[in-house]
């Protein structure tokens, strides 16, 4: 498990852009960001734009990567510790998918090459915002 992290940390680090989303009250809110992996299972994420950084405080979030053929799903928690002045938040990760995209003629589809998730198989997720 902690060499797929490994693999999709490598590839989070060379694509770095990306979007992260979030329900706020009945609102989808969609920011771009810059990911960096900080250490073993969380994300650096340099925000982009202007925005409050409270609204984020704990939240379950989405980070999306796309680079050519390749497409990363990161889903995670934010944690406590979010700097202001940088516009820095730290994102835990709790789910990290990546995917191929892959074609045959007119068809085409993604296949997954490297999925870290730290819940085991059977145990359902709550990730309700």
């Amino acid at each position: 498990m902690k060499k797929k992290m490994e693999y999709i940390g490598q590839k989070i680090d060379a694509i770095q852009f990306g979007l992260l989303r979030f329900r706020d009250k009945k609102e989808r809110i969609t920011l771009e960001v810059r990911a960096k992996v900080d250490n073993e299972n969380s994300l650096l994420c340099f925000i982009k734009e202007k925005t409050d950084l409270r609204k984020l405080a704990n939240k379950k979030v989405t980070v999306v990567q796309r680079s050519e053929e390749d497409y990363l799903y990161i889903t995670g928690q934010v944690e406590g510790n979010m700097e202001r002045a940088t516009k820095t938040i730290s994102v835990r990760i709790l789910k990290a998918c990546w995917f191929v995209r892959r074609t045959r003629g007119a068809l085409s589809w993604l296949q997954e090459k490297h999925i870290y998730d730290i819940y085991p198989q059977g145990v359902k997720l709550g990730l309700a915002s």
